[in-house]
């Protein structure tokens, strides 16, 4: 985390430099989708032997708004704003490689996020949001399979964690490069009280960082 966060105080400090005047800037409805990639501390686990061993995916889509605060204008072209993901929806899929049984963990989970933005524009059309976000996935399932059965399955309430990233706006349209993690208590549905946990560490909480890159369209 604190490497990310002294990243998003140098890219603040690169725009304010760099901001030319472009007047202010209009609110947006977007929605994106694309391909989310489970990082190597995916479940906890950031041993690389272990990961030789698995193919990780995913896919997620988004809904959301950003609100310009025009009137706290800090240069020309340089404007703050909210961010709000009103719906994430996202799916992970980690298999085990070579495997006769085939082992598979499918990972589902509807998230909001919503925090500050910093919005620069350098000509007319062409936007650049950096952005961290609190996000707040409201539920969330594991299932464990082999051969394409289902055999136990996880259930999580509400988790919270952070989202930091950016977005590049052109006309309507949008791309978005976000890293995510949060760390939900999943609980088996058939077995109360056995959590799938941390791998490493035998926590109940599991911890699921994640790098996205999405394509949408910016209204």
């Amino acid at each position: 985390m604190k490497k990310i966060s002294l990243t998003f105080l140098a890219l603040c400090m690169s725009l304010l430099t760099l901001a030319q005047s472009s007047g202010d800037l209009e609110n947006q409805f977007y929605f994106r989708f694309g391909y989310s990639l489970p990082s190597t501390s995916f479940l906890g686990n950031d041993e690389a032997e272990f990961w030789d061993y698995f193919t990780r995916n995913g896919a997620t889509f988004e809904l959301g708004s950003i609100f310009m605060l025009n009137k706290a204008a800090l240069s020309d072209g340089l404007r703050l704003g909210i961010n709000v993901d009103y719906a994430e929806f996202s799916y992970h899929q980690l298999s085990e490689i070579d495997a006769a049984d085939e082992f598979a963990v499918y990972i589902l989970k509807v998230a909001s996020k919503i925090g500050p933005t910093l919005s620069f524009s350098p000509a007319p059309r062409l936007v650049f949001d950096v952005f961290v976000k609190a996000r707040i996935p409201w539920v969330g399932g594991i299932g464990l399979a082999t051969i394409d059965e289902l055999e136990e399955v996880f259930l999580a309430p509400p988790g919270i964690g952070v989202a930091t990233g950016i977005n590049i706006r052109y006309s309507i349209l949008m791309l978005g490069f976000e890293f995510n993690t949060d760390n939900m208590k999943y609980e088996s549905r058939d077995y109360p009280g056995e959590y799938f946990g941390n791998i490493s560490d035998g926590s109940d909480k599991t911890p699921m960082p994640s790098f996205s890159f999405t394509l949408g369209l910016s209204f």
